[in-house]
């Protein structure tokens, strides 16, 4: 079933203040947000997995029945129609994180398997690795277009829509969204292939994003949307 903004949060005026569009499938792109090798399994026996058994399992579970697996479709999808496939990763630059502000820097420090340019964990995850004429933009940060050739990339390649998947929903994907739409793009979020740590996190940064930003779908619609444009 769809994902609907209206049945997570009946009393918002959608009809006044959502942004609504279809896709011009020439000018869209699909946007794979940070879906590394070091982020797709949380260790059950890791600290974290000791202390949130919970999330881990729903984490886990969520990856591999509906992240990887749409997020793949997607690609596969554009790649048939010859439209663009965007990655980004997400990390340190360099092994000590000293270019990290010092709220990342102090977070991430103690993680042996931390994501930083070079490493394994930094590289995106094999289910859904990019070919050597996709775009692959590295950010530190949430955003792909803050401090990033992000936007200056799109724009050259005649972008004006995004499908953005990845995680987390909450941080890097939503970021990533609300900037795409202030800076003038059409930004869908294809819900089923997304995840954050919770569903209420997860659905709380959807509805963020359906209210004013822009759209939200599933993948089997935005698969459907697609056909129907190339019809």
């Amino acid at each position: 079933m769809s994902w609907n903004a209206r049945q997570h949060d009946p009393e918002w005026p959608f009809d006044l203040y959502a942004t609504n569009f279809d896709l011009a499938l020439d000018s869209t792109a699909l946007m794979v947000i940070d879906i590394q090798a070091g982020s797709i399994v949380k260790d059950p026996e890791s600290e974290f997995g000791r202390t949130h058994p919970a999330i881990v399992d729903y984490w886990n579970q969520r990856l591999h029945d509906q992240v990887l697996p749409n997020t793949r479709r997607l690609i596969e999808s554009f790649r048939r129609r010859g439209l663009r496939v965007v990655y980004t990763r997400n990390g340190a630059l360099t092994p000590s994180g000293v270019e990290m502000t010092s709220r990342l820097r102090e977070r991430e420090a103690p993680d042996p398997n931390r994501q930083y340019r070079g490493g394994p964990a930094f590289e995106i995850a094999a289910d859904v690795s990019p070919t050597e004429h996709d775009l692959v933009i590295d950010k530190p940060i949430s955003s792909a277009f803050t401090a990033s050739p992000m936007d200056h990339a799109l724009r050259n390649m005649g972008i004006t829509d995004l499908v953005i998947t990845g995680i987390l929903t909450d941080m890097c994907v939503l970021g990533t969204a609300r900037v795409a739409a202030e800076l003038g793009y059409n930004a869908l979020v294809c819900e089923d292939a997304c995840a954050t740590l919770t569903q209420r996190a997860h659905d709380e940064a959807l509805l963020m994003h359906a209210r004013v930003f822009g759209r939200v779908s599933d993948t089997e619609d935005v698969l459907d949307e697609m056909d129907m444009e190339s019809a």
